[in-house]
């Protein structure tokens, strides 16, 4: 399949498996925009006290109908995903002199590699390991806990930049490793980027 066309379809993968696991890395219901938000928490929660006193409805109704409208927008805002990591690709190969498209190709692929781990991949292993730690009478937190999945999320995404830049940029192992480490580091800060955007999208149109 064609970068395009990869991204896409593993983008109505992963929409479809919320109907099926219950995940929030893109669609962000207003609850995790508010209560587990360490980058902006202040902002959203004066913008968010300003509609519900604008539009004089409670908070319960104002959370339904902004979870409805994010899971559609997320859809189309994801795509936005692509052009930063581009200009991020950009900027840390530059000497390799590969034109914008280039970087965009990688870049396209990379998100699609992260819709299928988020949206295939962590889902189903989650399913199997909850159910393997039910017989062992193993406490579930163990797979279910934020930090856990966080790292091993970004130990995933590490180990396939690394392949992944070595072979379409040619960079030495070292360098690699580093380029891998950091991007697999701010990954989910990057994430909270698009968050924050699709956040302000999600409450003008409500």
């Amino acid at each position: 399949m064609k970068p395009l066309q990869l991204f896409v379809f593993l983008n109505v993968v992963y929409y479809f498996s919320l109907t099926l696991f219950y995940a929030t890395t893109f669609t962000t219901p207003l609850a995790t925009q508010l209560h587990m938000n360490d980058y902006y928490p202040r902002y959203a929660n004066t913008r968010v006290d300003r509609k519900l006193e604008k539009e004089q409805i409670s908070y319960e109704e104002l959370e339904a109908k902004y979870n409805r409208r994010t899971s559609v927008l997320s859809r189309t805002l994801v795509f936005l995903l692509i052009p930063v990591f581009t200009v991020l690709f950009y900027a840390l190969f530059f000497k390799k002199k590969k034109y914008l498209v280039e970087h965009t190709v990688v870049a396209t692929h990379f998100w699609s590699f992260n819709l299928l781990l988020l949206g295939v991949i962590l889902p189903v292993a989650t399913v199997l390991l909850v159910r393997s730690f039910k017989v062992l009478h193993i406490p579930a937190a163990y797979v279910t806990n934020d930090a856990v999945t966080s790292s091993v999320l970004q130990v995933c995404l590490g180990v396939y930049l690394f392949m992944m830049l070595r072979r379409c940029y040619g960079i030495s192992k070292w360098y690699g490793v580093l380029t891998a480490s950091v991007i697999a580091w701010s990954f989910f800060h990057i994430v909270w980027i698009y968050r924050f955007f699709l956040f302000e999208a999600t409450l003008s149109v409500v």
